[in-house]
């Protein structure tokens, strides 16, 4: 890469942008919004869509019209609102990123949750040349976390906001995909709707969980009690702050680890690998009761990456083809 060129990575998540720029040969993290990371939603207002701290803003006086997860949207062609278009609003969020790198953006990389259908793909490149910038190549959270390991197998698991996911990947030019699966109790509420529904009965409140400001408070909740006991959870007017801890979070998730043995065995078989063929396991953040599920199965011990960062640095590594190429 010449000294001249910048290559941008972004990871657009169902609530968070997180984003680093590669020039030079090293990596730094971008600075959004005058933070480390930057709301990914979108405040749409007829043909104007604002992205990042400002859209939250709006979005705050106006909660209809907040998008908190337009690559949602666009990944699966749409909503039922005709006057939104998840192309626009993505071009939006890319558009409000690249303001924020030092000079032009030569190459673009995009982290995305799962694998995308060519048709998402289009729009997704529609979005970036309206936006402006150069066709990206998109990749796998799981693939951008396994390059941090760098063994040839391995296991990742990543918390999610509705429940743990496994995926097995094999390394070469890039890593690729050889199984996930959900850690996923039939029946059981996702994680987020079981804190949101014992937040509710302490407050005393019908709490929708399509409303964006209960579901968005419950994720904040949920980072900080990865790094404390106990957290406050700011509910809607006219709704009182309740307290959630780690046993609140332990109770949504206890269900979903139940089964963390059976969904290994599945993970594997499903990847024609043994346990000892494993060479690393990456527990990207810390989560209730988690790390002490992934123990076992003949594993090797997970390695617990809680730097917001880590995915998107992991993306910078891995070999930039485009997506008509991966």
């Amino acid at each position: 890469m010449a000294a001249t060129d910048l290559h941008l990575v972004v990871d657009i998540g169902a609530w968070w942008i997180t984003a680093v720029f590669e020039s030079a040969g090293t990596v730094q993290p971008l600075i959004l919004d005058g933070r480390g990371r930057s709301p990914s939603g979108v405040f749409h207002d007829g043909d104007t869509y604002r992205a990042g701290t400002a859209a939250l803003t709006a979005g705050a006086f106006r909660p209809d019209g907040y998008r908190p997860d337009p690559m949602t949207l666009l990944r699966h062609g749409g909503t039922s609102d005709p006057s939104f278009d998840p192309v626009t609003a993505v071009a939006a969020v890319l558009a409000h990123v690249a303001e924020h790198a030092p000079r032009r953006v030569t190459a673009l990389t995009l982290v995305t949750a799962h694998a995308w259908s060519e048709p998402a793909l289009q729009r997704l490149a529609r979005a970036a040349f309206t936006a402006r910038l150069p066709q990206p190549r998109v990749t796998t959270a799981g693939a951008a976390l396994a390059a941090l390991a760098g063994t040839r197998i391995v296991l990742v698991a990543v918390t999610g906001t509705a429940w743990p996911e496994l995926a097995v990947l094999a390394g070469g030019d890039g890593y690729r995909q050889l199984s996930a699966a959900p850690v996923r109790a039939p029946g059981a509420p996702a994680v987020d709707e079981a804190l949101l529904r014992i937040a509710a009965a302490r407050a005393g409140a019908d709490a929708d969980p399509d409303d964006w400001r209960f579901t968005r408070e419950v994720e904040q909740t949920r980072a900080l009690l990865a790094v404390q006991p106990r957290a406050p959870m700011l509910l809607p007017e006219p709704y009182q702050a309740v307290v959630l801890t780690r046993d609140d979070l332990a109770i949504a998730i206890a269900a979903h680890l139940d089964r963390m043995p059976e969904v290994i065995k599945q993970v594997l078989a499903d990847a024609e690998v043994s346990p000892a063929d494993v060479g690393a396991v990456v527990l990207a953040g810390e989560e209730a009761g988690l790390d002490w599920a992934l123990r076992g199965a003949g594993l090797p011990a997970p390695i617990t990456v809680t730097d917001p960062h880590a995915t998107v640095r992991g993306a910078a590594r891995t070999p930039r083809r485009p997506w008509w190429r991966r």
